[in-house]
């Protein structure tokens, strides 16, 4: 999408920017770009995002999208490869219970089911050390707001439309060729929704019982139920047959039955089979209130249901396995295109564990001599997790220091941009300077007895932008703000446009 000066005038304002602002807040209300109130489930309140889409790099941008259906294979062939994750996961299955616990469900585990149905989010940012898109994380679980993110790009649109004068909108396809102009640029459509549900109706399908369910496993008083819902009604807008149930891991230790004879799971109330098990929840220990908690994981991972995740797809996401796939010759074992190996090779930053005795004091060193050039990522999901600067010097310092759970990866120095974030309450940040991460969605649908791939695609993309002084980069965990992207290159023209005084 494009937004076009026309010949009889450069954009400006239409209206005082306070304006602007109702108008895109009474625009996310009524499109559903919204969560609940934490303290109020019974109401709900707008999803925190920016007024305008960030400058990004159009050649960046395509480069990370041209080679996630890789990263896709990738992922999914070393979720299946025992020896290798074992290997990888080794220095902190002593160290880290939740990992232990999982590492042991899946070996304990016989697998009843073919296919696996996974949708990924791989996580990057723009590095301007090197020019280079570097990835922060390859996400196996609860990718969420794909039900949300292609409300922003067309929230933008109308947002645009609304408040700029001269100017007109068409839309920029990543398949075909880009020509400098004048404009300002959009990627769309963002179909990260439409074909998220269509993966799931695959393995539906696939799965061979017309009369079964989907049920998301979802977490106690969930907020972001906009974004799930979204997933649940595109699936029924293209399937209206297909029922859902939604149920926490407590609700289930008393709804759901594992039949022993056939390995089927049913749930209790209905006696509806379950096709597919979809994880928004079980990524954090905290979702595991109980032991009975851990053994309806157990009943999900040996039954017929497909899982998305399986348990081995999640560790697979771990941050451990992350920096062993940096080591050599690893992904050409399962990437056998040299072009594909080397770019996927070419997003890695520097990353380094604790686990081995002859590195272990360098490594301390680097971290003591540069502290602020580093962060340490735990093998945990849901922000709010990672350590920075003097954090990182008191966990060295700590006696009893849990290195071995960390990784350390060197910190990116991404491009700021000027925008405005719009959250709840009018606690708006007007023209501050931010950072953008993005992240490019995937699924898969494979049979693992056989290697086929019924699906294998990159389906759309996610946009958070925070403040440069702020470290962490979730969404539901308040640190930033859904965006979209402005690739046209033309030095921030909106950040300029917004500037203005009427």
């Amino acid at each position: 999408m494009s937004i076009k000066k026309e010949e009889n005038g450069s954009m400006r304002l239409r209206w005082p920017i306070e304006d602007i602002v109702a108008f895109a807040k009474r625009y996310a209300i009524t499109h559903g770009l919204l969560c609940l109130i934490p303290d109020n489930l019974d109401q709900a309140t707008i999803v925190p995002f920016s007024l305008y889409p960030s400058p990004y790099s159009y050649s960046h941008f395509k480069f990370i999208w041209s080679i996630q259906t890789a990263y896709n294979r990738l992922y999914n062939r070393i979720s299946l490869d025992d020896e290798i994750l074992e290997k990888a996961l080794s220095p902190v299955i002593p160290l880290d219970d939740f990992v232990e616990r999982l590492w042991k469900l899946h070996r304990n585990c016989k697998r009843r089911q073919s296919i696996q149905l996974d949708i990924y989010r791989n996580d990057y940012m723009l590095d301007t050390k090197v020019d280079k898109m570097r990835q922060i994380e390859f996400n196996t679980i609860s990718s969420a707001f794909a039900g949300l993110t292609g409300i922003v790009a067309d929230l933008h649109k109308a947002i645009l439309h609304y408040g700029i004068e001269n100017c007109h909108v068409r839309e920029l396809k990543l398949d075909e060729k880009y020509e400098k102009s004048s404009t300002i640029d959009l990627i769309l459509p963002n179909e990260a929704l439409k074909k998220s549900a269509e993966a799931m109706i695959k393995a539906f399908e696939l799965y061979n019982n017309e009369n079964a369910c989907i049920l998301f496993i979802i977490v106690p008083n969930e907020r972001n139920v906009c974004d799930q819902n979204a997933l649940i009604d595109e699936i029924q807008k293209l399937k209206p047959n297909i029922h859902f149930h939604l149920k926490t891991f407590e609700q289930l230790t008393n709804e759901l039955l594992y039949d022993e004879k056939t390995f089927n799971i049913y749930l209790k109330s209905s006696y509806d089979e379950i096709a597919i098990v979809y994880y928004r929840a079980g990524y954090i220990p905290d979702h595991y209130i109980n032991e009975k908690c851990w053994l309806i994981r157990e009943y999900i991972e040996q039954s017929r249901a497909i899982k998305c995740p399986t348990i081995r797809s999640q560790l697979a996401g771990c941050k451990i396995v992350q920096a062993y796939l940096t080591n050599e010759n690893i992904i050409e074992k399962y990437i056998n295109n040299k072009n594909l190996s080397k770019n996927i090779r070419s997003t890695f930053a520097s990353m380094f564990a604790f686990d081995n005795n002859q590195t272990r004091e360098k490594y301390i060193n680097l971290l003591r001599q540069n502290p602020n050039g580093y962060v340490l990522k735990p093998n945990r999901e849901g922000g709010g997790n990672n350590k920075y600067d003097d954090e990182i010097l008191k966990l060295i310092e700590n006696k009893e220091n849990h290195l071995n759970s960390y990784i350390a990866m060197e910190k990116i120095l991404p491009p700021k941009c000027t925008t405005c974030l719009i959250k709840p309450n009018g606690k708006h940040l007007l023209h501050v300077e931010c950072i953008n991460e993005i992240g490019i969605y995937g699924t898969m649908v494979t049979n693992v007895d056989t290697n086929e791939e019924y699906i294998n695609d990159v389906i759309g993309y996610l946009v958070r932008t925070k403040t440069t002084d702020t470290n962490e980069g979730g969404v539901a965990t308040g640190y930033s703000v859904l965006d979209c992207l402005d690739v046209s290159q033309n030095n921030n023209e909106l950040s300029k446009i917004f500037s203005q005084e009427l």
